[in-house]
């Protein structure tokens, strides 16, 4: 009994640490697009690679690829800190990964649940 009473503990510990550690606000595809277009400092960024943006991707999008290193520190160093930056990626991971990122440099973003997968899901319009 007490092992299982330490063992709860440490998970509930463990898992405490997995919620919003970071601090990046998540928003539904719905809320992220509203969010956007009300801010007029919005910026989308997409972080997938070139070839997932060209074959579809949200409007007025700009593609900042989070999985070359170099070329995502070089394009962040071109953006504006005075800018709101709503990030996506395919399915949320390499967005939350750059948001956070982005966030500890001093940038202002949110990450958008379920990346260009649940928006397309939601029947939602891209651009290709």
């Amino acid at each position: 009994m007490k092992n299982l009473f330490f063992s709860i503990l440490a998970t509930l510990g463990l898992c405490s640490g997995c919620t919003a550690q970071d601090g990046v606000k998540v928003l539904s595809p719905g809320d992220f697009i509203a969010a956007a277009e009300a801010d007029s400092a919005a910026v989308i960024l997409d972080v997938r690679q070139p070839d997932e943006f060209a074959a579809g991707h949200l409007a007025d999008a700009i593609n900042l690829d989070w999985l070359n290193p170099s070329k995502f520190s070089e394009g962040m160093a071109l953006l504006d800190k005075n800018r709101t930056y709503y990030i996506y990626c395919r399915s949320g991971r390499r967005s939350n990964a750059a948001a956070s990122k982005m966030k500890s440099e001093g940038f202002r973003v949110f990450d958008m649940k379920g990346g260009y997968l649940q928006w397309t899901g939601e029947g939602r319009p891209v651009v290709r």
